[in-house]
Formats: structure tokens, sequence, C-alpha cells
């Protein structure tokens, strides 16, 4: 049974690539993966936009000051604080 940081781990993979059209291999992305340099790559922009579908899809809020350090995170303390933060499917 996937777990609701899995499902927010795939949703985050899935937009990066297919709607961000974000040059990285879905099967190379681990929760280990820095979300900024070094790992996926996001510039500031790209995260702004993540924030804003995974605030609509896990009816999460991000305040402006919390985006930027999202970049310092990996793909799995980002999926951890949208478990802490309420999200809901």
């Amino acid at each position: 049974m996937p777990t609701l940081e899995n499902e927010i781990r795939d949703f985050i993979v899935t937009t990066v690539v297919e709607y961000m059209n974000h040059p990285i291999a879905p099967d190379e992305v681990g929760f280990e993966s820095p979300l900024g340099s070094g790992g996926i790559d996001l510039d500031s922009l790209s995260l702004i936009e993540l924030t804003m579908r995974l605030e609509r899809r896990f009816n999460v809020q991000f305040p402006e000051t919390d985006i930027e350090p999202l970049g310092a995170m990996t793909l799995g303390k980002l999926a951890a604080s949208i478990v802490e933060r309420g999200a809901t499917v």
C-alpha cells in the first residue's frame, strides 16, 4: 500500500518531468535527491510553480518565506514537510 509520502514523491517527479519539462530521468530520482543544485536542479521560479501545484493537489499552504529554503531540501524532506503541513488527498 503506497504511503502518502510516496504519493507526494510521485506527484513531484511527474510534475517536474511532464508538466514543467525538466530534463531528469524519473527512475534516477529518490527520496535523497536534492531539489536544488546537485540533484533535481530546480531554480527559484520552478520551486514557486511546484509549490503552487503542491498546494492545490494536497491542500497545504507554503508561506512565501518557506519557498526559497525548499531548494536546500531533499525530495524526501519535502514530502515529509507536506505531510506535516496536513496534506490530504
